[in-house]
Formats: structure tokens, sequence, C-alpha cells
């Protein structure tokens, strides 16, 4: 076990040239996110999306060891029981981390320039492990006992920990941290608060909390709360070793785990780009489909086939449509071509893809999405966002 005297004269290279470029493409990123006009129920989407895939992210990485799907069941009806008696803490563990990004980003949306304090971090906390019987743990309060990560060995007195949070606040609310860019100041508060340690259990999932706090306060989070959780579950490893290596190997240098965390950033909102993209594709692809319909002779929207055709793919999706659900009654294509003749639906057919609106791929159709790139920019302007440093 490895102790490390918290201290907050970590220096960061800001000439690091990997900080400064994902820094920008970072950035760069939000905003295009950001400045894409969605429907409310797009966003919605995206938004529980990212939700369940950082309470995945921040319980798994503390070994909750639920699966997507259990995720969603869970924040789909926190008021059931999803998971069998032995999982009785993972459940409250996934609802308790869903409760805290909801309440996180209600307060941010009533108080956008919220300072953070220690009672902030407190009340995190308590959401955080409400309902848990963690031992030598008091939601919402601060330990007066050692406690271990891993290898590393916190701060073990309650006097320490106290006089330390309070140094916290006062780095974390002062220059120059408080003139850092906000995604900077948001990966240093974590490493931080995660180093101090100051609770009994819920360490971790409090400090990725305060870190999303930062970044959804800097608007980072263009497109509804998400967070860097995500990505530390799924290089938990190289998360640690980044954290580790900054106490104990780095002569008081943060700068690669903050490239670590950016890295991480850059990643989760190119991951959120790419599903704004294909969602505006996909609405994109149904206007272009509309004004065919308009310009194709005897087949206009105040015609019987146009009507026919364009109800259809309204309800094409991104999934397969196997042939056979065509006139089949209780599929929603049926609902077009029930009662149609099989000509009819093979005209159809055969005019959809003529025009390269559909695909049809072992006996299954396809949304052709394909056509949209034609309206697209040249791949070399795109290049900027999807480069690895």
């Amino acid at each position: 076990m490895t102790s490390w005297n918290v201290h907050f004269g970590l220096t960061i290279k800001y000439d690091n040239p990997d900080l400064i470029r994902l820094v920008e493409r970072a950035h760069a990123l939000s905003t295009m996110i950001r400045e894409v006009p969605i429907p409310p129920y797009l966003q919605l989407k995206l938004d529980a999306i990212n939700v369940m895939r950082a309470v995945r992210g921040t319980t798994g990485i503390e070994g909750a060891a639920a699966s997507t799907e259990e995720v969603q069941k869970i924040m789909a009806s926190p008021e059931e029981i999803s998971l069998p008696k032995s999982r009785e803490r993972d459940e409250q563990e996934i609802k308790n981390a869903a409760a805290v990004m909801y309440f996180v980003a209600h307060l941010i949306g009533m108080r956008p320039d919220l300072p953070i304090t220690q009672e902030l971090i407190c009340t995190i906390h308590k959401l955080t492990t409400s309902k848990i019987d963690y031992s030598n743990n008091m939601p919402g309060q601060y330990r007066s006992h050692p406690v271990n990560a891993g290898d590393y060995e916190p701060p073990t007195s309650g006097d320490e920990v106290r006089r330390l949070m309070n140094e916290f606040i006062e780095w974390l609310n002062s220059p120059p941290a408080m003139n850092w860019d906000p995604i900077i100041r948001a990966l240093a508060a974590h490493f931080y608060l995660i180093s101090i340690h100051p609770f009994g259990d819920g360490n971790g999932r409090t400090s990725r909390a305060v870190e999303s706090l930062l970044l959804y306060q800097g608007k980072v989070n263009a497109r509804g709360f998400y967070s860097l959780a995500n990505y530390y579950y799924q290089h938990r490893s190289d998360y640690i070793w980044h954290l580790d290596h900054a106490r104990f190997n780095s002569e008081n240098d943060l700068t690669d785990f903050i490239v670590f965390g950016l890295k991480g950033l850059a990643d989760e909102l190119q991951d959120v780009h790419s599903q704004v993209l294909n969602e505006v594709k996909l609405i994109s692809y149904r206007d272009y489909a509309r004004e065919q319909f308009q310009h194709a002779k005897g087949l206009g929207l105040g015609t019987k086939a146009g009507e026919r055709l364009f109800h259809f793919l309204i309800g094409l999706g991104r999934e397969p449509l196997p042939m056979s659900q065509l006139t089949s009654p209780k599929s929603r294509a049926g609902t077009v071509y029930g009662k149609v003749s099989l000509r009819t639906v093979q005209r159809d057919m055969a005019f959809l893809k003529e025009r390269d609106l559909i695909k049809i791929e072992d006996g299954a159709i396809v949304a052709n999405l394909d056509v949209m790139k034609q309206f697209t920019a040249p791949n070399e302007l795109q290049r900027f966002f999807q480069e690895e440093p």
C-alpha cells in the first residue's frame, strides 16, 4: 500500500501537442453537436442512451457487473425490483447513479453558474450511497477512518480529510484553476477528489459525478448528460494506471492523466456526434424520399401509389425488413401492403431500388441511407473530427 502526500501543486503542460489537439477537437465536436437542430424526441432518446452508458460505466468500474439491458430495465422502472435478491446492491447502485446524473442536470439547468461547494459534493455522495449498507460509510459525511483504494492509501485521518477538502474547494474556485479550460478543470478536479478519497465508500462515483457536473456546467455536454465514466470503464486498467502514475511517478506533472481523460472525452463526443448524424441522416433520407415522389411522374403524394410508397419508407428504419413481412397483417409494412397484389408490391420495390432508396439483401429490405452521402461535405473537411491525435 502506497500513500501520497496530496497537494495542489501539480503542473499541467499546456504546450503538450496532444493536449492542445484534443482540447480543440473536444470543443469542436461539442459545438457541432450542439448546433445541429434535432427534434425533441431525438434529444430525449440521446439523453437516455448516454445516461444509461454513464450509469453502467461508473458502477461497472466499482464492480457492479450489470449488462446494458439490465441497466436499461432498472432505469426504465426505478420503483420496481429488476435483479435477483443476490444482486440487490448492484441494482441500488445503478438507481443511485442515475439519480445523481438527473440531479446534476436539473441543478445546472436551474443554476448554470452554481459554485462547487463541499455541501454540494456531500449531497452528491449522499445520493450515490443512499440505501446501501457499506461498511464504515455515512452517506454525505466525511470519513474519520483510514481507507484504501487498490494499491493506493489515501490520507488517513479525518482532520486531514477535512483540511484537504477545504483546500480543494479553495483551489477549484480560485485562479489559476478557475480560469482553466473547463475540460481541464473538470479532469483535474476528478483527480484531486478521488485522491483525497473523503468518504467511507463511493469516492470514485462521486469524483466522476463532480467531473461530469463541471463538464455539463462548461457546456461540453452538448446533447444531454453524459460523462467519461463509460470510457474509464472500458479502459479500467489504464484509468487506474494514470491515477497512480500522476501520484507517484510523474514528478508532480498531471499532464498524462489530463491527456488520457481528454482522449476519452473526444471519443465519447465522437460517438455522440455519430449518433446525432445517424439520426439526422434518417430524417434527411425521409425528406429526400418525399422529394423523389413529388417529382416522379404519376407517383405524387396526392396519388395512391405515391402515398403508399412514402408511408412505407417512413416506417422503414435501419433494421432489415424481411420481404415476408410486407404482406403480414401484424407488421407495420403489412398495414401498407397487406391489401395490394404481389405484382404491386414487386413494382413498388423495383421503383424504390431503381432510385437507390432501398437495398434488398438476403431476402430483406434495408433503407439505403448511403444515398445521402451525395449531399455531405468532402471527406477532407471532416478529417479533423475523425483523426486520432
